[in-house]
C-alpha cells in the first residue's frame, strides 16, 4: 500500500496546511447540511447498523432505474476493489497505468498475475479481469466510452472494472449503471465519498449484473459500513445534493492550467476532469512540496510513486480562485 496516496495530510509533522491540493477530493464543497442531518442523528453510533446497507441499496437502486441485486454498498470504492480481487483470486490481471495503486495491491494479496500496460492494445489474449480508473488518477484523463464498448464486446471472457470514483467530476460520457448492468463481465465503481467530499464516512458502492454481484457479495463481511455513512447516504439521495458547478469548477481547472503552463519548465498535462499531472524538468517533486508546506501551508501530491512516473511529476486538484493564485505565485517564485 502507498501511504498517503491520496491525501497525507496526516503526515505534515504539525505544519499549518491553508491549501490542500493534493487530494482529489474537493474540500470547498458545503457540506453543512448534512453536518447537521448527522448531529441529529449521532445516537445511531449505539446501534449495529444494517450489515449490507440494504435501506441505500434500495434508494441506490431506485436512483439509477436498476434492482436491488446490481448494486453492493461498500466502505469507500476501495473496499469494493479488494472484494472484487478476492471474488476472483489467483487470476491474471491487466492494471492501465499509470493509476491508482490499490489496484495491484489487491491483486498482489489474492496471487494475481499482473500485467501493467499502457493502453488497451497492450493486454494479453489470455486476461481475466482488467482494471482502469476513469476518468484515471492521477492524470485526469477519460477513456472513451465507445472505445471501451467496443473492447468489452470483443472479450466477453474479460470482466472488466471501470473506477468512476470521479464520474461527477467530468463532462465526458461515460458509462450509467443501466448500461454497464447489459453486460455481465462489466463491473463498475461508485465513490459517494469523492463526490460529497466525505473521506472520513468512507462510502461507495458496485454496481454490476446480478450474476457478477453474487459471486462478489459472497466474499463481503457484514456491518462494513457504518451506520453514519449510511445515514449520510440517505440523506444526500433523498435531498437530491449537487453541492458542485462543474461548468465553473472545471473552467477554473482550465484557468489555472492555462496559468501554469507560462511558468518556464514546468510541463503541465491535459486532463478531462478538476486534477491533473506536471513535471518540473530539472527538479525533485519533493522538494517542491517541502517548500510549499513550509513556505505557504500548501500541500501538493508528489506523483514519483505512481508506477511509470519518476521524481519530477506532481499531481493538483483545483482549488478555489484565491488558492489557486497563491499557488500560481508560489511556483513562479519558486522558479
Amino acid at each position: 500500500m502507498i501511504l498517503g496516496h491520496g491525501d497525507d495530510l496526516y503526515a505534515v509533522d504539525g505544519k499549518k496546511i491553508i491549501s490542500n491540493f493534493s487530494s482529489n477530493v474537493y474540500g470547498r464543497q458545503d457540506m453543512s447540511a448534512l453536518q447537521d442531518y448527522l448531529r441529529l442523528h449521532i445516537d445511531a453510533i449505539h446501534s449495529y447498523p444494517e450489515p449490507d446497507a440494504s435501506s441505500l441499496v434500495k434508494l441506490l437502486a431506485k436512483k439509477h432505474n436498476v434492482e436491488n441485486d446490481n448494486i453492493l454498498v461498500t466502505n469507500g470504492a476501495t473496499e469494493a476493489i479488494y472484494l472484487i480481487a478476492q471474488a476472483f483470486a489467483g487470476r491474471k490481471s491487466a492494471i492501465l497505468s499509470p493509476t491508482f495503486s490499490e489496484y495491484a495491491d489487491a491483486c498482489s494479496i489474492n496471487k494475481y498475475m499482473v500485467q501493467l500496460v499502457s493502453s488497451l492494445n497492450e493486454i494479453n489474449d489470455d486476461t481475466d479481469l482488467l482494471w482502469l480508473c476513469n476518468p484515471n488518477n492521477p492524470t485526469g484523463k477519460v477513456t472513451d466510452k465507445n472505445t471501451l464498448k467496443e473492447y468489452i464486446e470483443k472479450h466477453p471472457q474479460q470482466n472488466i472494472i471501470i473506477d468512476q470514483s470521479y464520474e461527477h467530476f467530468t463532462k465526458k460520457d461515460l458509462f450509467t449503471v443501466e448500461e454497464a448492468i447489459q453486460y455481465n463481465n462489466v463491473i463498475l465503481l461508485h465513490s459517494m465519498t469523492k463526490r460529497y467530499a466525505i473521506p472520513g464516512l468512507r462510502l461507495g458502492y458496485i454496481s454490476t449484473h446480478e450474476d457478477t454481484l453474487g459471486s462478489i457479495k459472497k466474499y463481503r463481511m457484514p456491518w462494513s459500513v457504518n451506520g453514519l455513512a449510511i445515514d449520510a447516504g440517505k440523506y444526500l439521495i433523498k435531498e437530491n445534493v449537487n453541492s458542485i458547478d462543474i461548468d465553473n469548477y472545471l473552467n477554473e481547472t482550465a484557468r489555472l492550467q492555462n496559468e501554469l503552463k507560462k511558468i518556464s519548465r514546468i510541463t503541465v498535462y491535459p486532463t478531462d476532469t478538476h486534477f491533473f499531472l506536471c513535471k518540473f524538468e530539472g527538479r525533485k517533486a519533493s522538494e517542491l512540496k517541502t517548500y510549499l508546506i513550509e513556505e505557504y501551508g500548501i500541500l501538493i501530491r508528489d506523483a514519483s510513486n505512481f508506477y511509470g512516473l519518476d521524481e519530477s511529476y506532481f499531481r493538483i486538484a483545483t482549488q478555489s480562485v484565491e488558492e489557486n493564485n497563491t499557488l500560481i505565485e508560489a511556483l513562479n517564485r519558486w522558479i
